[in-house]
C-alpha cells in the first residue's frame, strides 16, 4: 500500500512556535509509519494464533498418516482428503518428492520444519520446488549448514505464510487442527528446540515430537500439555537421550513408532528406548525394519499398515546369564516375520485369516 503523507500549507509569517512543534510531530508521525525491508535472508514471520489449544473439529472422512521411509531421518505426510501437511523431509535425497506427488492434491497445505538439522529439513528444499506451499511453520532456530542455506533461500522464494511456531500456538487446516507443545523459546539444544505438534482426529490422538529429548519433554510435562495418545512418533529416532519413563506414563502410547535408517552409526534406535516403550504397553515399529508405515482412521479406530510384513519390534526373551552366554546388554532388537499381514483397531491386534 502507498505510503500516506499529509501535507500542510501555511503562511510563513503566521507561524508560531506551536505551529512548528505540530508541524514537526506530524512530519515524524507519517515518516515512522514508512516500513522497513524485510531481511534478504530471512522471511517475514506471520503473527501466530496464541490461543488456548482448539478443540478437535469432529472427525470426517479417513485421515492416513504416512511416516516415510527417508533412512536415517524424519518425513511424515499427513492427509485427510483435499488436505495435506507434511511435517519434516529427511535428507536431501530421500526421495520424498516421489512418494508425495501420488498424494498431494494441488497445493501443499503446511510444511512444518522442526528444527533446522539436515536430516529434517534437507528434503524440503526438493519439496519447495515441486510445489506450491500455502503455509511454512518453523520453530525460528538457525544452522550454519549449507543446507539450512539453501533450505531458507527455498522458503524466501516460496511466497508462503511463514510462522514461528511457540507453545499455544494452533496449526487449523482443513479439518484439522495441531496443537505446538513446544517449544516455548529457543533456550535449549537444537534438538531441544523442536517443534512438538498434538493432533487429535475423533477419539484417536497423535503426537509428533521432531527430535525432542528429556530436557524439552520435562518443560512440557511441569506445564502439563503432554496428552495421552494412541500413536507417538518416538523422539530422536529412538534415542536413548528422549522418552524418558516419565514422558512415556503420560503419553501412555499404544503404538511407538521410531524413524531411523537401517545400519544408521548412531546405534538408533536404543535399546533403552525399547525397553521403556515395551514397559508402557506399546507395540513398536520403526521405518528401518517396517520401511514406509501408514496409520489410518476414521475417528474411532485406527490401522497400523507397515510396507513390510513384519511384527512389531521386540527384545528377545533372555535366560539367566552363565559364562558361556553373551551378557544381556549385548542383546540386538528383534523381529519376527509375521505369517499374515497384521493391524490394529484400537488396543487389538487382529491377523487377517
Amino acid at each position: 500500500m502507498p505510503q500516506l503523507r499529509t501535507t500542510i500549507a501555511l503562511p510563513m509569517k503566521k507561524l508560531g512556535i506551536p505551529a512548528i512543534l505540530v508541524a514537526i510531530f506530524l512530519l515524524v508521525w507519517a515518516s515512522c509509519g514508512t516500513p522497513s525491508s524485510p531481511s534478504s535472508t530471512t522471511p517475514p514471520v506471520t503473527p501466530t494464533n496464541t490461543s488456548p489449544p482448539t478443540t478437535a473439529p469432529p472427525a470426517e472422512g479417513e485421515l492416513a498418516i504416512h511416516f516415510i521411509d527417508v533412512g536415517q531421518g524424519d518425513a511424515i505426510l499427513i492427509d485427510l482428503g483435499e488436505t495435506e501437511v507434511l511435517i519434516d523431509g529427511g535428507g536431501k535425497s530421500p526421495g520424498v518428492v516421489a512418494y508425495l506427488q501420488d498424494y498431494v492434491d494441488g497445493a501443499l497445505e503446511v510444511m512444518v520444519a522442526t528444527h533446522p538439522h539436515a536430516d529434517h529439513i534437507g528434503g524440503l528444499i526438493g519439496v519447495l520446488d515441486a510445489f506450491e506451499v500455502d503455509e511454512i511453520w518453523l520453530n525460528g532456530d538457525t544452522s550454519t549448514s549449507e543446507t539450512y542455506s539453501q533450505f531458507m533461500s527455498a522458503v524466501n522464494s516460496e511466497g508462503a505464510q511463514v510462522y514461528e511456531a511457540r507453545r499455544g500456538d494452533t496449526i487449523q487446516v482443513g479439518g484439522l487442527a495441531f496443537n505446538v507443545l513446544h517449544p516455548v523459546n529457543l533456550s535449549g539444544t537444537t534438538n531441544n528446540n523442536s517443534i512438538v505438534l498434538s493432533l487429535s482426529y475423533g477419539q484417536v490422538d497423535f503426537l509428533f515430537t521432531g527430535d525432542a529429548e528429556q530436557e524439552a519433554e520435562a518443560s512440557m510435562l511441569v506445564e502439563g500439555v503432554v496428552p495421552d495418545v494412541e500413536v507417538l512418533k518416538v523422539g530422536h529416532h529412538g534415542s536413548n537421550t528422549a522418552s524418558s519413563p516419565d514422558f512415556l506414563a503420560v503419553t501412555g502410547p499404544e503404538v511407538a513408532i521410531y524413524m531411523a535408517g537401517e545400519g544408521n552409526t548412531y546405534g538408533h534406535p536404543h535399546e533403552e528406548t525399547i525397553e521403556a516403550l515395551l514397559a508402557v504397553g506399546a507395540e513398536i515399529y520403526g521405518t528401518d525394519i517396517h520401511g514406509t508405515i501408514v496409520v489410518t482412521t476414521d475417528g474411532t479406530s485406527y490401522n497400523v499398515q507397515p510396507t513390510n510384513i513384519v511384527s512389531p519390534v521386540t527384545l528377545p526373551a533372555t535366560s539367566p546369564t552363565t559364562p558361556s552366554e553373551p551378557d544381556q546388554t549385548s542383546r540386538k532388537l528383534t523381529t519376527s516375520m509375521a505369517v499374515m499381514p497384521s493391524f490394529f483397531i484400537g488396543k487389538a491386534m487382529v491377523v487377517l485369516n
